[in-house]
């Protein structure tokens, strides 16, 4: 499961805001926050946890996903609030919203509800339990009532949030930062409301402008769904590359997938089986020659090459150098790097 970069970015932008120290942050996460491409991110879900660990040992705030909130702009999420501005009410645009909720995050779920009990929105998350994941819930609560302000000209208002989290600060504090009582212990996370805001009239109303959103919508899901395939080739060449002689054919056969459709899914990313296995080979390769000293002969079978020969030869193609100076290019580097270190 993955996360993309919105969140990260809009927490990043709480953190700046909050004056917190985000460079010792990233320092620890092994990033350069300056470069990090935050929007075009997409992460495993289970890092999460590890960031907030960091962010929590940073600052020494066990809440700190609670007082970073505040801090945090309101999320814009683009193709998802069009589809929201463009539909006749709040609750049609939630309906269609929701169903791309995977450009988001693979781990979120939201339903919204409305029975005899009155109307909610559900919100689960990932089923892991790491604690640190409580800081996750609730700026994803936090965050998801005031998107709902701000796509209903501020008219939505909680009436009460039950969280999964237990309570670390006062009662006072959770209550005026969502504005309105919030409990906890709840199976998941529950934003209940009026149920007559789902009534709300959009003022953006246009049903050719939805159809234009549900369109780019599709091609982003669809987009996403190709990066998945890819990911599930990478993966199947690592586990099998020096095994066997990997072909489309295998591949399609292992992933359920007709060879036809997988050759025309690949073509629609922009790729072809041949220039995903030849990349994963040279990306290999360079790591065990720059990493580690396995003996060249031991990465030629590594690599899934028959013969020194082919791969000495695919490797001149992919580097303009030999093997042999692409590792003794690498060994100068961190010489150099250990002696600078020094002085």
């Amino acid at each position: 499961m993955r996360d993309s970069g919105y969140f990260l970015e809009i927490v990043h932008a709480g953190m700046v805001k909050a004056g917190l120290n985000v460079n010792a942050i990233y320092e620890r996460l092994g990033y350069n926050a300056e470069d990090l491409p935050l929007r075009e991110m997409r992460t495993p879900h289970q890092l999460q946890a590890y960031f907030w660990e960091t962010v929590e040992a940073v600052t020494g705030d066990a809440e700190i996903g609670l007082h970073l909130c505040k801090h945090m702009p309101v999320f814009h999420g683009e193709v998802l609030e069009y589809l929201i501005f463009s539909s006749a009410t709040l609750g049609e645009g939630l309906d269609r919203a929701l169903k791309y909720l995977r450009l988001l995050s693979d781990a979120l779920n939201v339903r919204i509800v409305k029975d005899a009990q009155g109307a909610r929105a559900l919100v689960k998350g990932t089923a892991a339990d790491a604690p640190q994941l409580r800081h996750t819930e609730i700026c994803v609560v936090y965050e998801l009532i005031n998107f709902l302000k701000s796509v209903t000209e501020q008219k939505f208002a909680p009436q009460r949030v039950a969280l999964h989290c237990s309570q670390r600060a006062s009662q006072a504090d959770y209550d005026d930062t969502f504005g309105c009582p919030v409990s906890f212990g709840a199976p998941e996370s529950e934003i209940w409301f009026d149920p007559a805001i789902l009534e709300y009239r959009s003022p953006r109303w246009d049903p050719d402008l939805l159809k234009l959103h549900e369109d780019l919508a599709e091609r982003r899901l669809s987009k996403l769904r190709r990066h998945d395939l890819i990911e599930k080739i990478q993966k199947l060449f690592a586990q099998r590359l020096e095994l066997d002689q990997l072909t489309l054919e295998d591949v399609a056969e292992e992933l359920g997938v007709p060879t036809r459709r997988l050759r025309f899914e690949l073509s629609r990313a922009g790729t072809s089986f041949s220039e995903l296995l030849s990349d994963f080979r040279f990306a290999l390769a360079k790591r065990l020659l720059a990493s580690t000293d396995e003996p060249i002969e031991n990465i030629v079978y590594l690599t899934g090459f028959s013969e020194p020969s082919t791969f000495y030869r695919a490797f001149k193609r992919w580097s303009s150098m030999t093997p042999v100076q692409y590792r003794e290019q690498k060994r100068a580097h961190r010489r150099l790097a250990r002696a600078s270190a020094t002085r």
